[in-house]
């Protein structure tokens, strides 16, 4: 990312969490100039299932949760998860970009949905290759890309069953990525998938929760696509593409010290000032491992 790129994002970042209050966008009565969002189009969706997404950002304090909502799509040989707020945004930037929509409608709408987002990476699975790219932040703006084999996901399948939404579901077991977890599928809704990376069981996955209460993910929507709904890979010339270990380590320093990850390339000074109010983050991610 360059210089001047980084500096606005970040100016936007602080303008979101600050002042989007005051934003007023009723001079722009029509379409703003803009792009659209750069994109490898895969295929069209099947299937779009909606999941609560509520998870502890701190470890020590499992009872303080965030929420947010994710988002999978499904295809015939790709699925994708993600944000359902920076899916909404997308949308929303090629609405605009298309002149479908007015600014001063979109402009609002895309400032809450990047406040509303909780879930930072996008991941696509390709069935035909088991093989997965997963494109997200760590921290910061910056956007890394890095594939990976799919995980192998050895569950234990037990005879407990409980009704969630109506259905039947089974309990499944699996420890993935230094954490143990239980999952809650439904046979009689033949879709072998879930949220996040899990997927293999002999129905959809309808809830999935880490033993510790630290993550968690619930069904709140399935429905077949009749329109055109596109899973796609984002294809900014700014992705920066490593590997799994990199990122980790990123974003793990990111949250050390969240300043100095900042500052770090030179290109932006911070006050003391500044700093002297800038703690720590808690390091708290699904993948433990």
């Amino acid at each position: 990312m360059t210089k001047r790129k980084l500096l606005l994002a970040f100016a936007l970042i602080i303008f979101i969490r600050v002042s989007a209050q005051t934003v007023d966008f009723s001079g722009f009565q029509k379409s703003a100039k803009s792009d659209s969002i750069a994109k490898v189009v895969l295929e069209n969706s099947q299937y779009l299932i909606t999941y609560d997404y509520e998870y502890a950002r701190d470890a020590a304090y499992p009872k303080e949760k965030r929420r947010g909502v994710t988002i999978l799509q499904v295809g015939k040989r790709y699925n994708r998860f993600m944000d359902y707020n920076e899916f909404r945004f997308d949308s929303l930037m090629d609405a605009t970009a298309k002149n479908l929509k007015p600014y001063s409608e979109t402009g609002p709408l895309m400032i809450q949905a990047l406040k509303k987002r909780k879930f930072s990476e996008n991941i696509i699975i390709d069935k035909q290759k088991n093989a997965e790219t997963i494109q997200r932040t760590a921290g910061l703006v910056q956007r890394y890309q890095y594939d990976e084999p799919c995980p192998t996901l050895d569950w234990n399948l037990t005879k407990s069953d409980t009704i969630i939404a109506g259905y039947n579901c089974k309990k499944a077991l699996i420890r993935l990525w230094g954490r143990d977890y239980i999952a809650w599928y439904a046979p009689e809704v033949e879709i072998p998938y879930g949220p996040y990376k899990f997927n293999g069981l002999p129905g959809l996955i309808f809830q999935i929760v880490d033993t510790h209460d630290n993550h968690k993910f619930t069904l709140s929507g399935l429905k077949k696509v009749s329109q055109y709904n596109p899973i796609y890979l984002w294809a900014s010339k700014d992705i920066i593409k490593t590997s799994r270990d990199k990122v980790r380590k990123i974003y793990k320093n990111y949250c050390a010290d969240p300043v100095g990850m900042l500052t770090s390339n030179g290109d932006i000074q911070v006050p003391d000032d500044v700093k002297a109010t800038v703690n720590s983050k808690p390091y708290n991610p699904i993948e433990l491992e």
